[in-house]
């Protein structure tokens, strides 16, 4: 079970890098609707050819746009050009299906990002109202950087705090200065703060 903008949806991934992929995808904020092994689309080569292709996932962002999303391990793209397969497909998907085709693979995101995703989507289960406003009133006194574990400290609600602090750089409204895994040593600034 997901969570998807504000619902909850049941997704099917086949593999840890399409569950990772998905996380990703979803950790973005704008999404608003995942379908899993959408329709095939029905492709042509330039032999002549004709095939079919099962996106792994249909996704649908806030502003109406839809992306269709191949999940394959950078290994299998290069071995089987997967990549120059895949333009054939973009080139005869209907206009209807989705605006646009995206290819990921492992060689798309870092372990740390992953990772990231993954404990975002875990945080964001259990909404906290409470520790996003204690969080809200701190950063808005802070005009330096500091660690998370000190912004935790002054919200003065431990793991709670450290939650809305998480989810609070995921969500834009805390910057991360150094990219890598969210920790307690990671540094970060109130967005819009130079």
């Amino acid at each position: 079970m997901l969570y998807i903008g504000s619902h909850r949806q049941i997704v099917v991934y086949e593999s840890l890098l399409e569950l990772m992929c998905i996380l990703l995808i979803i950790s973005r904020g704008d999404v608003i609707d995942v379908w899993d092994q959408p329709p095939a689309i029905h492709f042509s080569c330039p032999d002549g050819s004709h095939h079919q292709h099962t996106p792994d996932y249909l996704v649908e962002l806030a502003d109406g746009t839809r992306f269709a999303v191949a999940v394959k391990p950078i290994d299998r793209v290069k071995h089987r050009n997967f990549d120059i397969e895949l333009s054939y497909v973009a080139a005869c998907m209907p206009p209807s299906y989705a605006d646009g085709l995206i290819l990921m693979s492992d060689a798309d995101f870092t372990r740390a990002q992953a990772l990231n995703a993954q404990r975002y989507h875990e945080f964001k289960k259990k909404p906290d109202a409470q520790a996003d406003q204690a969080l809200a009133a701190v950063v808005g006194q802070q005009t330096e950087p500091t660690t998370l574990e000190a912004l935790v400290e002054q919200v003065g609600l431990a793991g709670r705090g450290f939650r809305a602090a998480f989810r609070a750089i995921i969500e834009g409204r805390l910057r991360q200065l150094v990219h890598g895994k969210i920790g307690l040593q990671t540094l970060v600034v109130a967005e819009g703060t130079a």
